[in-house]
């Protein structure tokens, strides 16, 4: 059923519903994920974001379409979680990049996948404390914020990518379109010998 359906439209899918996820556990998990002075903040969403790059399904989805899904998923979480356009959706979009930029030098692996995702969000997490700050919405040092808040988020994230990355793998993988520009289409009769048209025989037979 799933080979019906595009990677495009999977992976946005799976980036909407991240979204939504995001929420629900910061939600539900908010006595042990911000309890004073610690916070730890999900980021599923920024995880399936660079996911097609870090198992090597990009190429299964247009590259308008990562960057377009990254946008659109930024958006969303700047209106409902951190209440200002804009600094979601310029960081999902560099972060893309920068998932990108990294995985050229690495193969497809889960260990090269842990590389790019640990590099990726702590940048994230760099440019969100560095923008808030100057907007004055950030009063941590940096010494807390390592301890307090960056090393929590890695933690909770490590545990949600190691949840999540079998099935989004399965997900894209059962969603790949066939290459049919390798298939031998060479027609051949019932024992395997090439089949030549009529012209071709009264050639040979004359």
């Amino acid at each position: 059923m799933l080979k019906y359906i595009s990677t495009t439209w999977v992976h946005f899918i799976l980036v909407i519903i991240a979204v939504m996820l995001d929420g629900g556990i910061s939600l539900y998990l908010a006595p042990l994920l911000f309890k004073q002075p610690m916070s730890a903040s999900p980021m599923l969403s920024l995880i399936l974001v660079i996911m097609p790059v870090m198992t090597g399904h990009a190429q299964q989805i247009k590259r308008k379409w990562l960057y377009t899904i990254a946008f659109f998923a930024g958006m969303l979480v700047d209106i409902f979680y951190t209440g200002i356009v804009g600094p979601a959706i310029i960081g999902f979009l560099l972060m893309l990049k920068l998932a990108e930029f990294i995985q050229r030098y690495l193969s497809y692996s889960f260990s090269s996948s842990l590389a790019v995702w640990f590099v990726t969000l702590t940048a994230y997490m760099a440019y969100d404390y560095a923008a808030f700050g100057i907007i004055s919405l950030v009063n941590l040092n940096i010494p807390n914020f390592i301890m307090f808040h960056l090393f929590p988020t890695i933690i909770i994230n490590l545990v949600l990518l190691i949840v999540v990355y079998e099935l989004v793998i399965y997900l894209y993988n059962a969603t790949k379109k066939p290459d049919i520009s390798s298939y031998d289409v060479t027609p051949r009769d019932l024992n395997g010998r090439l089949v030549l048209d009529s012209r071709s025989q009264r050639n040979m037979s004359k």
